[in-house]
């Protein structure tokens, strides 16, 4: 299967960086998500991260994730999260409220490891299972507010959810000889290196292969360029077609350049 797998808000201390009780809701959906990516990696899936760790807005951070798993064509959506309000257990969230991406598998799962099974709901209305292409499921593993649900979780901890979630994702679990210090795992600071190297490398090559094209003016545009492109389409220097102004970004840093150094005022 291709998975794409979000581990759900932005890093601790960032804006919207999810629910704070006995449990922060930030570090644990890394906690979960990270193993898990790498344990359905080594049964041989392929795993899109569609974590977006820092953006300055909630809404850029959701455009952001699902800009990330709309990339490719995926076989389900993964959004990982913890809950808050003063309820008790797991739930999942669906685009009609059924059972789709494992969703149901998943619940039962955390079920049977002792949490209260709160039901799949319909998740038309939130951002990324509305507006991913693949069949998403939203799963709130538990409520950091509550005692016993952050008791039971810190006794199976995020590697003990990563594997229920990949038994009921994938049937198995990768077979390690000896005890987890001989597993070869990577901790969070090791996971966070090897993620941020892997997306430099992802970033490099989407460039090359796919590189941004600029058609308008709009959110998009990057911020540095708005002003430059905004000046030269109203002086009539820049005139699109059908189709838009049709600028690389390679474009727009020359654009930007010329306009700093004056070129255009002469």
């Amino acid at each position: 299967m291709i998975i794409g797998i979000n581990c759900g808000h932005t890093v601790k201390g960032t804006v919207g960086s999810g629910a704070v009780g006995y449990l922060n809701e930030s570090d644990e959906t890394r906690a979960v998500g990270y193993p898990l990516m790498k344990k359905l990696r080594e049964l041989g899936h392929t795993v899109i991260d569609c974590t977006d760790d820092r953006s300055a807005t909630v809404s850029e951070n959701l455009r952001k994730i699902c800009e990330l798993a709309n990339r490719q064509w995926l076989d389900m959506f993964l959004s990982i999260h913890f809950n808050s309000g003063g309820g008790k257990g797991c739930e999942a969230y669906t685009y009609d409220g059924t059972d789709k991406a494992c969703a149901g598998k998943m619940l039962t799962a955390l079920k049977n490891a002792g949490f209260t099974d709160r039901g799949i709901k319909d998740g038309s209305r939130l951002y990324v299972v509305r507006n991913t292409k693949a069949p998403a499921c939203l799963l709130e593993v538990c409520f950091v507010d509550s005692i016993t649900d952050s008791e039971l979780y810190r006794r199976l901890g995020g590697d003990g959810v990563a594997d229920i979630l990949c038994r009921a994702i994938a049937g198995r679990v990768p077979e390690y000889e000896g005890d987890s210090n001989e597993k070869g795992e990577l901790d969070m600071s090791q996971y966070e290196e090897l993620k941020g190297m892997i997306e430099g490398i992802d970033r490099k090559l989407e460039k090359l292969e796919n590189p941004m094209i600029y058609n308008y003016i709009d959110d998009n545009m990057p911020e540095w360029a708005r002003a430059t492109v905004e000046k030269l389409s109203s002086r009539g220097v820049l005139l699109g077609d059908g189709d838009g102004l049709k600028l690389s970004e390679d474009m727009l840093r020359m654009l930007v350049i010329c306009d700093r150094a004056g070129v255009f005022d002469k």
